[in-house]
């Protein structure tokens, strides 16, 4: 009966995707249509997107699979809120030791998780704002940004002029992938760490394009959104400022 409800869920995802598709597809052709998904864009994910990145390829059929497929990620991820944190297998950014998610907690104090990928130019947006949180509440939480399976690879749902990093074959290229991102954004204060090739992190914690998370005694006490839509950075801050004033009391 589980499998039966499960199969039926994911017919309704991908028929309301397909709809959804195909009058966005036919809305595209308007001329006031680009401005107005612009402004949406800009405003749900609190950056400054570029609509000409993904203007071509949206409502595309890669669009499609890559959207189904980060629903089904969440639809089935494993933590819950105010639930047991899972400590799943990661990898040290240069490849060379295994290690686990609950490994960067501290005792009871809040462990931020920000999962995400290079291609996703939201993300790469949003961690000059995480860098900020950082250094401001350094003192009583810990940081980490989990790199997962790319967003936008080159061989995937492709944005115009924003990456050529393909989807990863193997560890190596995922490890390269999140040292030229944290590189390129100087990320050497805050710690780094890959997913596995069994994208372990990922399934657990429905992280796929990114998402946020705060976790504390090794449970959950903040479950951010899926992203790019409820990607919510302030959240975090605002979080992170109650739990700041109660240990002041």
């Amino acid at each position: 009966m589980y499998f039966e409800l499960q199969v039926f869920q994911r017919f309704l995802i991908y028929s309301s995707l397909i709809l959804l598709f195909t009058v966005g597809r036919m809305l595209k052709i308007l001329p006031f249509f680009k401005s107005m998904i612009s402004i949406a864009m800009c405003k749900m994910t609190d950056t400054s997107l570029p609509t000409e990145i993904y203007w071509d390829s949206l409502f595309t059929w890669k669009m499609l699979q890559n959207v189904y497929y980060c629903l089904l990620a969440d639809m089935g991820k494993k933590v819950k809120l105010n639930n047991k944190a899972y400590n799943s297998p990661i990898v040290s950014i240069d490849g060379q030791r295994c290690q686990r998610i609950l490994d960067f907690a501290k005792g009871s104090r809040p462990l931020v998780l920000n999962f995400g990928s290079s291609t996703c130019p939201v993300f790469m947006q949003m961690l000059k704002r995480y860098q900020l949180l950082m250094k401001e509440f350094q003192e009583m939480a810990d940081f980490a940004v989990i790199y997962i399976e790319e967003a936008h690879p080159v061989d995937g749902w492709a944005f115009k002029d924003n990456s050529d990093i393909p989807k990863h074959r193997t560890l190596d290229e995922r490890c390269k992938a999140a040292q030229k991102m944290a590189k390129s954004l100087d990320l050497c204060s805050c710690t780094v760490a890959v997913d596995s090739m069994l994208n372990a992190a990922n399934i657990a914690y429905g992280a796929v394009p990114i998402r946020l998370y705060i976790v504390q005694s090794n449970k959950i006490a903040y479950e951010g959104g899926a992203g790019p839509m409820n990607y919510r950075m302030q959240e975090v801050k605002e979080w992170l400022q109650r739990f700041r004033a109660r240990q002041s009391v």
